[in-house]
């Protein structure tokens, strides 16, 4: 068991870069269809460039003592703070789907540790007054745009001894259609090829020798797991279910998405 909490005594900073690349495909084309979609949905970062300090990455750790392959729930109002780099509109609270964040201990060594992360969080890009009034209240209905990452996937590298932060990065699994968009009722999904933030590595971890380590592969699953019960059953392809329906006789429970099921985006 390993005690996380207080190794991040040092005060030193860390400059953390923000890449944002446009959409670069859609099903309707949606942020094209006028000049002011175009203009909502050009989007970059909100701040290029942001320094953290190490007490910004205790939000990445457990409260209590861990083993390699624990996973521990995160604070969302502390870890939402570095999405904010991209836009201010950051959120975690969905309005739909599978709210969240959680951390995975995939690797230890006496002086390194190497913690991996998922984060479900949206962005309210503008708002505008519907007709009407919420029923019961006097409030204006009010109408949203908003950009929905499939997930956020990340990792932190610590040095135990020194209590320095060596990597970090936090990113948007880069696969096709990968990001919801809604605009003011409107509905499209569509292709961002790059929207993540990226620290200068001070030190490599394929250079350390783990003395507990779990796969990349496993960690993923582990933090899938807490978010969607279902990611226990062993999908299979059409052809692999065949070949295994007619050998062991048993139905095929066949299951057609327009997306993946395993994050938010539809």
């Amino acid at each position: 068991m390993t005690y996380l909490s207080g190794v991040l005594k040092n005060s030193a900073s860390l400059e953390v870069h923000a890449h944002w690349d446009p959409i670069a495909d859609a099903t309707y084309n949606l942020h094209k269809n006028s000049p002011e979609n175009m203009e909502l949905f050009d989007l970059s970062p909100n701040e290029p460039v942001r320094e953290y300090t190490s007490d910004a990455f205790k939000a990445f750790l457990p409260s209590s003592s861990v083993t390699v392959g624990d996973v521990w729930e995160l604070d969302r109002d502390s870890v939402i703070p570095f999405l904010s780099q991209f836009h201010p509109g950051a959120t975690g609270k969905l309005r739909h789907g599978q709210k969240g964040a959680f951390a995975c201990l995939r690797a230890l060594s006496e002086d390194y540790a190497d913690i991996t992360f998922r984060i479900h969080a949206e962005f309210t890009l503008a708002t505008r007054r519907k007709p009407g009034w919420k029923p019961d209240t006097h409030e204006h209905l009010i109408d949203e745009a908003r950009f929905i990452p499939s997930q956020y996937a990340g990792r932190l590298l610590i040095n135990l001894k020194t209590g320095v932060i060596c990597d970090f990065a936090l990113a948007l699994p880069p696969r096709n259609s990968n990001v919801d968009i809604n605009d003011f009722g409107y509905a499209d999904m569509v292709f961002v090829p790059r929207m993540e933030l990226l620290a200068t590595p001070t030190t490599a971890a394929d250079d350390i020798k783990w003395a507990d380590v779990i796969t990349a592969e496993e960690a993923r699953k582990a933090l899938e797991l807490k978010f969607y019960r279902f990611a226990e059953i062993d999908w299979l392809p059409l052809e692999a279910a065949v070949a295994e329906s007619e050998k062991t006789q048993r139905p095929i429970h066949a299951v057609l998405t327009w997306g993946p099921l395993i994050d938010e985006s539809c």
